[in-house]
């Protein structure tokens, strides 16, 4: 179950779900809905047996060339995976990607925020470092990370915490307009667990198709 709470004073949206609940969405919970909304969860799929493979053509980045990393690829934290980024939709590029660390927020990052219930959640911020390879014909440049990696708590995705404005303890980063090969941007992806689970792995589900994608494909998984 997951729990979407709206904040426009303090310009921020949660969304939010306990990973040690069951798929069983009737299942007794502690977690609060009330004023919520509820959807889905999802869990990732991975495919170790791809841990050290490359394609070229995995995920088709429009005019691009060169290999990228393989859908299912497992990766450690702290390596650099090969990915076709997109933004809108024309914007392509091919980005090195690695997931330098995830680190543990507190709940006080949260009331400062002015989050409703903060004390019930756990930030965890991810931190990434990335570097363009190659781009499309039609540029590339006002990415930021966000909607193309997601925390996991086991197999179960992590919440999402939705920043509209500056949220201090993880700036989005990402790549400017008109960015160019060769440019180079820090990223972080905030992500939200209930009091006691824990982020311990990352997932890039983005792309130009349906490869990577954590429920019609497979991402690839840092952990």
């Amino acid at each position: 179950m997951s729990v979407k709470l709206a904040l426009p004073v303090a310009l921020l949206a949660v969304l939010a779900f306990s990973a040690c609940n069951d798929d069983d969405a009737t299942s007794g919970s502690d977690d609060k809905t009330t004023e919520s909304t509820t959807e889905a969860t999802t869990e990732a799929t991975t495919d170790p047996t791809a841990a050290t493979e490359t394609t070229s053509g995995a995920a088709d980045p429009g005019a691009l060339s060169g290999d990228v990393t393989a859908p299912g690829t497992e990766l450690a934290i702290g390596d650099t995976a090969v990915l076709p980024l997109t933004y809108g939709t024309d914007g392509t590029a091919t980005v090195e990607v690695k997931v330098v660390g995830i680190t543990e927020g507190t709940s006080a990052d949260l009331e400062a925020a002015k989050v409703k219930d903060a004390a019930d959640y756990t930030p965890f911020y991810i931190k990434l470092e990335m570097k363009i390879l190659e781009v499309g014909p039609n540029g590339f440049g006002g990415y930021t990370p966000g909607s193309d990696f997601d925390g996991l708590v086991g197999s179960q995705r992590a919440g999402s915490l939705i920043t509209f404005g500056d949220f201090a303890p993880c700036e989005d980063g990402g790549f400017e307009y008109d960015s160019a090969v060769g440019d180079t941007a820090p990223g972080c992806v905030p992500a939200l667990v209930t009091k006691g689970s824990k982020v311990d792995a990352v997932i890039f589900s983005g792309g130009p198709d349906d490869t990577y994608d954590k429920n019609d494909g497979k991402p690839v998984t840092w952990k």
